[in-house]
């Protein structure tokens, strides 16, 4: 069965211009084997009118790469965990058959479906061995990062992690440079959910979001809690996404890059918009 956390995601900007928000988002920490068929409570997850469901073709869809650079990233497979292991041996890792695969996500919300960042994880013998960060831009492009044996730590509890520090090359926001860096920390869930992503230009930490929460039971009265706490879930995401951009833009007075000013470093993307291709078909 899914795991259910009540989670909430924190995003602060420290520079040029301090800015920050915290709203509700609840996710499920799923097994990549059985997207498609996880479920939740007697109504509310995966079943036929339920208002949230798991779609395997979701997550680390294959697609046309531009401007492909580095490892492959066109994934191959009909399934995701396939498609995780056709990453990871790009990569040079191996997966193994009897690896566990947890996809962290919010659910589709009654038929829509956007997550500004996903993650999966592998476990060995239940120890956390690699990981991949997907990051969705609002023009329905998707980039993913591949955390591999050298991102493996350990904190002071012993708990362990995966870190990645590595050039974006994305267009996410039109207040960041393109030319600099993501930082990933990517923790098992287990009773908390913990996932970090930084945002790094010339050295210095201008950006910190975290996706954190505590796992609850997966029954239909707490995702019913979860719909009121957070109503229209997808909608109200990107909703937040443009409004805080406009307040940035409008009152904060930062400046606006346009998507289309840095073809050359929009690098490694699946489902390019047709502005990067040129195409419109």
């Amino acid at each position: 069965m899914p795991r259910l956390y009540d989670a909430e995601v924190m995003h602060a900007r420290l520079w040029p211009r301090h800015h920050g928000f915290t709203h509700a988002a609840f996710a499920c920490a799923v097994a990549a084997e059985q997207v498609d068929d996880a479920r939740g409570g007697r109504f509310m997850l995966g079943r036929g009118l339920s208002p949230y469901r798991y779609r395997d073709g979701d997550f680390l869809p294959p697609g046309e790469v531009f401007q492909p650079e580095g490892p492959a990233h066109a994934f191959g497979g009909a399934t995701l965990a396939e498609r995780f292991r056709a990453f990871a041996a790009a990569h040079g890792e191996t997966v193994p058959a009897h690896a566990e695969i947890t996809l962290v996500a919010m659910p589709r919300a009654f038929g829509k479906s956007y997550n500004p960042a996903v993650f999966l994880m592998a476990t060995v013998d239940g120890q956390l061995t690699c990981g991949v960060a997907e990051v969705h831009n609002t023009f329905g492009e998707r980039k993913a990062w591949f955390l591999g044996r050298e991102c493996r730590g350990q904190d002071f509890d012993g708990d362990a992690y995966l870190r990645l520090r590595t050039p974006k090359r994305f267009y996410v926001s039109p207040f960041s440079a393109l030319d600099t860096e993501f930082e990933f920390t990517l923790r098992l869930p287990d009773q908390r959910l913990a996932l970090t992503v930084d945002h790094y230009e010339g050295g210095r930490k201008t950006l910190t979001s975290a996706w954190t929460g505590r796992q609850v039971p997966l029954t239909d009265a707490r995702l019913l809690w979860l719909t009121v706490k957070s109503p229209l879930l997808i909608l109200k995401v990107v909703a937040l996404i443009h409004l805080h951009a406009a307040w940035l833009w409008l009152v904060k007075k930062l400046p606006f890059r346009r998507k289309g000013d840095d073809i050359p470093l929009q690098r490694n993307l699946r489902h390019p918009t047709s502005e990067l291709t040129g195409r419109h078909d």
